[in-house]
């Protein structure tokens, strides 16, 4: 019943603590993974989204100069690769400044100085060439094709789509539940502190158990956040999204994918704690059966020696036994031994009651047969000196035949 009693404490806290795992491990990580402007610089390095976005636009103004007649020239010699590498950075920095409240709007700009310059080096040698007036129809087509670029390279600089989500209110909803995240994850940690503790109380005897039950709940935490990702590595999930853009979808898929390793890795790194965690608990049960064997075998031997001094002494006993049986039981008498003494008794009494008797009839006989007793040993006398001079002669013939049976 006691273990019982302490059992279902341990189940219910271990349950509780694997979420507790978790929902730590998840708010930490939305905090110092996803919003964290160097895991979007790590992005763009790794997919070189600058790259693809230098070919996106020159791809672009080529196909547009087939139905303007502005050659792409006109707006690529002014932009490098350099230029929009920075330019994405400098969206999410400035994303990342109104999350975390600095700025009270989110509005990603870039410096189109050289762009305004060469569109309207551009219109100036056209109108020259073609004597075309520089009236306020000409300054409304220069201003609308330098808008029009502006506007495109924005959309390609903007990889990560932060004007995209501002202004569909993704952005402004994000911000409000951002200023609680650290929160959030510092009360996970007390919770889970707290747990652990109450885990120790529950196993303060016996310590070897907690470190199972904080392993066990390690282990399901890690494994409940370690299948969605081996499984979304093993099937590469998010290459199957449909992004017409290049940059986009480097950057989305890029990004994901990034975050699916580093919450790999976080999983990976909560079971190899578990691990340890059961190896502590094996240890430390191996060190206290060996313990519980030697005390076991300590208490043992006055048991030993008290069962050998006891069957020392009852050998004494069963040898000296015999002994003092025979001295002190009194020897039963068998029914023989009964009779035996019965029959003399009555002898005895026989003899008392007729000893005259006896005497007289005697004392009679021996005066009735004096005469032939004496007469019977003198016969007997002749017979045996007769047989003793028989003798003689059997022997002289038994010699001569002999002697004759020698010749």
């Amino acid at each position: 019943m006691k273990k019982i009693r302490w059992y279902i404490p341990n189940v219910l806290l271990t349950f509780l603590l694997v979420f507790m795992i978790l929902a730590t491990e998840l708010t930490l990580f939305a905090r110092t993974q996803v919003l964290n402007v160097d895991t979007f610089r790590t992005v763009a390095e790794e997919q070189e989204l600058a790259d693809k976005a230098y070919l996106s636009l020159e791809s672009h103004f080529k196909t547009r100069a087939n139905s303007t007649g502005i050659p792409a020239e006109v707006f690529t010699d002014v932009m490098n690769r350099e230029e929009l590498h920075a330019a994405i950075l400098s969206s999410v920095a400035q994303a990342f400044d109104y999350l975390n409240g600095k700025t009270d709007t989110y509005e990603f700009t870039m410096d189109f100085k050289g762009l305004e310059a060469s569109v309207n080096s551009f219109f100036e040698e056209y109108a020259a060439e073609n004597n075309y007036k520089k009236d306020e129809a000409y300054q409304k087509k220069v201003d609308s094709v330098i808008e029009s670029a502006e506007s495109q390279i924005l959309f390609v600089a903007d990889t990560f789509k932060f004007s995209t989500m501002y202004s569909k209110g993704w952005l402004k909803t994000a911000k409000t539940y951002v200023s609680y995240l650290n929160l959030a994850s510092t009360a996970c940690i007390v919770a889970v502190v707290l747990v652990i503790l109450l885990l120790i109380l529950c196993n303060l005897k016996q310590i070897g158990h907690f470190f199972y039950w904080s392993g066990l709940a390690s282990l399901i935490a890690s494994l409940l956040l370690l299948t969605p990702c081996v499984y979304i590595k093993a099937t590469d999930y998010f290459a199957g999204f449909a992004l017409k853009d290049p940059q986009i979808f480097a950057a989305v898929v890029g990004f994901l994918d990034l975050l699916t390793t580093r919450a790999l890795t976080m999983a990976i790194v909560t079971l190899i704690t578990a691990v340890i965690f059961l190896i502590a608990f094996g240890f430390i049960c191996g060190l206290r059966w060996e313990d519980e064997e030697v005390e076991e075998k300590l208490a043992a031997k006055p048991k030993m020696v008290k069962q050998e001094t006891k069957k020392a002494e009852s050998t004494a006993e069963e040898a000296a036994e015999p002994i003092t049986d025979t001295a002190e039981t009194p020897v039963e008498e068998t029914p023989a031994e009964v009779t035996t003494d019965e029959e003399t008794s009555e002898t005895e009494t026989a003899a008392e009651e007729t000893p005259d008797e006896e005497t007289s009839e005697t004392e009679t006989a021996a005066e009735e047969t004096p005469d032939e007793e004496t007469s019977e040993t003198e016969n007997a006398v002749e017979e045996i000196s007769e047989t003793d001079t028989a003798q003689p002669e059997t022997d002289d013939a038994e010699s001569e035949n002999t002697e004759e049976t020698a010749k």
